[in-house]
């Protein structure tokens, strides 16, 4: 229906650009003048008006006629064929669609303020009412945040109202430029963060974790369990139970202290009285670190006694512990 009456308007158009004489014995048809003009496909705007110039090429003295609102800034428009045949038409144009493919596109150019500017407004908004001492970033609801504003005014955007709830953290803010004229609204959720050390490679199980091996890195409070190690001084140092993958939180179950006895290994065996010191050679019965309780056989008596890992290969016994028969 619309394409027939689309159909009608042009014929209606041809009938009215030209001028019918009856001359004896002739009949002549006079066109009236018409410019020849071309059809700029892609059009980019940077004010709010659409001219006849910016879509066809050789309007003429009309070039400067507003025919349209401009799309809104950082946005895009299609123009139909038929539209723009109308457009032609009205103001005498010679141009005619050919096919469904003669469109146009208008694009409004826009200063971007992208995500990160927009969160840090928003932090910087509600930095008074969260603690000093903890790390917090905005979690957008929506995945694609920006805001275009015209390209005659300042590429700014203050915050005119910004609330928050104290127990979900969810906060709703508008966001204004150029005296209120444009506005733009977001929410989104303040995610706390933390720091926390993780290893920079793979750590098998009987090496030891150094300095050089840690980085730290920020993670949402909500990713890590309560037993996750955040000083990095509790994990250089240490032995892995099992193999420590890169850049994954390492809780403190997951290394040790490093064996300083293996089972079946010799070692010194430390008797530690008040008054007196005797070592004799031992044999280890478990696996232990510094500071844990072993089992170790003394080489010459057989017997089997309990001892505290001192250093490395070094058992410390004293008489106070009790004695286990082999």
């Amino acid at each position: 229906m619309q394409m027939k009456m689309m159909t009608m308007f042009l014929i209606k158009c041809f009938r009215q650009s030209v001028l019918t004489l009856l001359v004896p014995g002739m009949l002549l048809i006079i066109s009236l003048p018409a410019s020849a003009v071309s059809l700029h496909r892609h059009i980019m705007l940077e004010g709010k008006n659409l001219t006849l110039g910016d879509v066809f090429d050789g309007a003429g003295k009309y070039a400067d006629r507003i025919i349209a609102r401009a799309p809104a800034p950082g946005k895009r428009a299609t123009l139909t064929p038929e539209w723009l045949a109308y457009v032609a038409c009205s103001y005498n144009l010679q141009w005619a669609p050919s096919s469904a493919q003669d469109i146009a596109v208008v694009q409004r150019t826009s200063h971007v303020i992208g995500k990160e500017e927009i969160g840090v407004k928003i932090l910087a908004a509600l930095r008074p009412e969260l603690p000093l001492s903890e790390l917090y970033t905005v979690n957008f609801d929506k995945r694609k945040i920006e805001a275009h504003l015209p390209t005659d005014i300042p590429p700014l955007l203050n915050i005119e109202r910004i609330t928050r709830d104290k127990f979900s953290n969810r906060f709703f803010a508008t966001l204004t430029a150029d005296r209120g004229r444009h506005r733009h609204t977001v929410s989104g959720t303040l995610l706390r963060m933390i720091e926390i050390p993780v290893v920079t490679r793979r750590i098998r199980k009987g090496e030891i974790v150094d300095h050089d091996d840690i980085q730290i890195i920020t993670v949402s409070a909500k990713q890590i369990g309560p037993n996750v190690l955040v000083d990095q001084n509790e994990l250089i140092g240490k032995a892995p139970r099992r193999t420590l993958v890169e850049n994954r939180p390492i809780r403190a179950r997951d290394v040790r202290q490093p064996l300083l006895v293996k089972r079946g290994g010799l070692v010194s065996m430390i008797y530690q009285t008040k008054f007196m010191r005797i070592s004799a050679r031992g044999k280890a019965k478990q696996n232990g670190s510094r500071g844990e309780a072993v089992r170790v056989e003394n080489i010459g008596s057989k017997k089997v006694v309990e001892g505290v890992i001192t250093g490395p290969g070094e058992i410390t016994v004293t008489f106070d512990h009790p004695v286990a028969r082999k």
